[in-house]
């Protein structure tokens, strides 16, 4: 094969981020298993009360022809309180005027060599690329654009143009670039360190950003304004674990109108950093944590906890909260969970996966099994909640996550459907909805309805559109 990525960054992304058996199986082929409703945004106020000047009376001597002296009122100023912004929350979206429900099968998959850079097509064969992804049936795939770098995440604007966060050159240096409809590219923001993490405040046109302040410390979160000036907002969370992983991750804005963070752990499995005088390493309540974050004022509050490394978030229409979580260095624990406020996810206390060295679980911790779980060694990065009406009606609230890994499992885009009985049990396994792909990374719905995918690798952007019968 002949990646044009450096080799130094392609490296120490699969050493760092994958296991022994990813490495083993780095880019090899896959293997079967198995106009736009978009949300319409209200202004919900919380202005702090302002007070109206108040006169108050100030006592002056007069002299009068009487030795009893007069009081007169001389008028004072009482200052006002600066007044806090107000947060725009979210109208819940629907599938109106979405085609009917249809049964949907898994996507097929196609051959693993053969291809003009032996296992995948070469990175300028975009035929080749259209030939081996594969979509279900009734679904379409196109080609959007290339983005120059390796993308992280993808989120779209009010103006309806893709931004993403973009490592550049084969570095850890990145910022964010957008793209227009016709595929071309521009730099958008000023330059971060790791940039990951990228989300749009509701009514707005106010971009944040989560990054690093450096390579190996404090983790940030960015106000990127329209003209591309950034605002540091936070500058001391909690990072980093390793130079490309778990640090302050994926962010969305909730129904409330608050940001939500997800902030990866400061080691794998709480191992001590000095073992001669403590077993294993103390957890700050800000790491391995979902934040809640007043995007104004920078008050912040965990909001769930026990989560390794948070990826990416999502709220489905009914305000439920999703997270993807990568597993351990030796592979369990990739999986998707179903968060609620104060819940704790178990980490590091995986004795009951297989960790022998990880510290015995309290017996007061009652974490909730997980929602969906995914193969060792898979590394779920990006998601999306389906809130479109492109799509048939019975795939709006469906879950759609991106297995990054170059592993038989991975390499694609699954699909969940939340309302199938079978979800939680062993013989549940998500559907595979866009296969063939290198490392897909993020995924998102356009403003069209379509489902939008970037890839890691090359920097392409795939769109899947619902044809039916066409």
């Amino acid at each position: 094969m002949k990646f044009s990525l450096p080799a130094a960054l392609c490296a120490l992304f699969l050493l760092a981020a994958c296991g022994p058996e990813a490495t083993q199986q780095a880019f090899q082929a896959t293997l079967a298993p198995t106009v736009a409703n978009a949300p319409v945004y209200s202004p919900t106020p919380t202005l702090t009360p302002s007070f109206t000047p108040t006169l108050t009376p100030t006592p002056t001597p007069t002299a009068t022809l009487t030795p009893t002296p007069t009081l007169t009122r001389t008028p004072t100023l009482t200052p006002s309180p600066t007044p806090t912004l107000p947060l725009w929350t979210l109208t819940p979206a629907s599938a109106l005027n979405a085609p009917p429900p249809v049964t949907v099968a898994p996507a097929s998959f196609s051959g693993g060599i053969g291809w003009s850079c032996d296992d995948f097509p070469c990175e300028d064969d975009i035929a080749g690329f259209l030939e081996r992804i594969r979509v279900p049936e009734g679904f379409a795939l196109e080609y959007v654009g290339q983005f120059p770098g390796q993308p992280m995440q993808i989120a779209y604007g009010t103006d309806g143009r893709l931004y993403a966060t973009v490592l550049e050159d084969g570095t850890r240096s990145g910022a964010v670039y957008v793209m227009s409809a016709d595929g071309a590219t521009t730099r958008y923001s000023g330059t971060f360190t790791s940039p990951l993490g990228l989300a749009f405040q509701p009514g707005t046109d106010v971009l944040y950003v989560t990054a690093r302040m450096s390579i190996a410390s404090g983790g940030s979160l960015w106000r990127v304004l329209p003209d591309g000036e950034s605002i540091p907002v936070l500058t001391d969370l909690p990072c980093c674990f390793s130079l490309i992983d778990n640090q302050p991750n994926g962010i969305v804005f909730g129904p409330d109108g608050y940001l939500y963070l997800g902030i990866g752990a400061l080691t794998d499995h709480a191992e001590s950093l000095s073992p001669q005088n403590q077993p294993y390493a103390d957890i700050l309540p800000t790491e391995a944590a979902i934040l809640r974050i007043q995007p104004h004022t920078a008050q912040v509050e965990t909001y769930a906890s026990g989560i390794r490394n948070p990826v990416d978030l999502a709220f489905d229409p009914r305000g439920q909260l999703y997270a993807t979580d990568s597993g351990l260095l030796t592979g369990p624990g990739d999986r998707l969970l179903r968060v609620m406020r104060g819940g704790n996810y178990g980490w590091p206390y995986y004795r009951a996966r297989g960790c022998d060295f990880c510290p015995p679980t309290p017996a007061d911790l009652d974490a909730p099994p997980d929602w969906v779980s995914f193969p060792d060694f898979s590394l779920p990065r990006g998601m999306a909640v389906y809130d479109g009406s492109q799509f048939p009606a019975n795939l709006f609230g469906s879950l759609f996550v991106a297995l990054w890994n170059g592993t038989r499992d991975a390499q694609r885009i699954v699909r969940i459907d939340p309302t199938d009985p079978r979800i939680g049990t062993p013989e549940y396994a998500p559907e595979p909805f866009v296969t063939g792909l290198i490392r897909p990374v993020d995924v998102t719905v356009a403003p069209d309805g379509s489902l939008v995918v970037a890839d890691f690798i090359y920097g392409h952007v795939w769109r899947v559109r619902y044809v039916g019968g066409e």
